[in-house]
């Protein structure tokens, strides 16, 4: 790209469309999914089976084209497709140096970054053998591209509508990454699950107190507010709706609410 040096090229990447069949012992699944064939995956990460309309704030992918960006076990993007979506995409990270961490000076990711991405990437491996362990026995279509979040906006593609789910936290910017997908979004950009603070004052804080380098993978909590004001500057009308998810993480497990924000484009 002329004039701009080190910045990846998102027209330059290539789709995956098919791996072999991973062993599951080698999967580490974020989502908990029920397969055709009546194998299924339990007691791991988030269980959203059952509750995918209401997760995506109920919108009608019905022949739309759909972004998933994070996708994980990827049951968003396999949601989508079983719910008749035209063609369904997903993206995530092409490597363990395009996650970001709060900094904290006794941190591995601070101390010996280029160990802490090895030691990630075993995980993240481990993550995406389990999307393609789904893709494999939901016989699925859905193209995956792998990158860097924070570059696609040098993207072509446009999509009728854009799913974030449950990864505004985990961005150290997250308002741009919202301004570089909404260019992407024909439609409609939903922001699922996400923890949000219930005031109408344009703000973001802190999720977690910061204290813990154990838990540095927590980034910002954004105000209705704010996101009601980066939507409109955007062009985007803004509705919020409630939606749940069972979580395995939390001791003792439990269902939990979060607002889903749904922004639809003016025309």
């Amino acid at each position: 790209m002329p004039g701009l040096k080190h910045v990846v090229d998102w027209n330059s990447i290539a789709p995956e469309r098919s791996r072999p069949l991973p062993r599951l012992e080698d999967c580490n699944f974020y989502h908990c999914m029920s397969f055709p064939d009546g194998e299924e995956i339990t007691r791991r990460g988030w269980d959203l089976r059952g509750r995918y309309q209401k997760y995506i704030g109920g919108v009608d992918v019905a022949g739309k084209t759909v972004l998933d960006v994070g996708t994980a076990t990827g049951f968003l993007a396999f949601s989508a497709e079983q719910a008749g979506a035209l063609h369904v995409t997903a993206v995530d990270a092409s490597g363990s140096n395009e996650f970001e961490r709060v900094p904290f000076a006794d941190a591995l990711f601070n101390k010996d970054r280029e160990l802490w991405c090895r030691n990630n990437w075993v995980y993240y491996q481990a993550l995406q053998n389990s999307f393609w362990y789904s893709h494999a026995k939901f016989n699925s279509k859905v193209d995956v591209y792998y990158g860097p979040i924070r570059e696609i906006w040098t993207w072509k593609k446009r999509f009728d509508v854009i799913f974030l789910g449950a990864i505004i936290e985990h961005l150290s910017d997250p308002v741009q990454v919202i301004g570089n997908l909404a260019a992407l979004a024909n439609e409609k950009l939903v922001i699922a699950f996400t923890s949000a603070v219930a005031s109408e004052e344009p703000f973001m804080r802190p999720q977690h107190t910061w204290d813990d380098p154990a838990v540095n993978y927590v980034w910002w909590e954004l105000s209705i507010g704010l996101y009601r004001k980066v939507f409109r500057n955007l062009g985007f009308d803004v509705s919020i709706e409630t939606a749940s998810g069972f979580c395995w993480q939390t001791d003792p497990p439990r269902e939990l609410e979060r607002p889903t924000i749904v922004a639809t484009r003016k025309h």
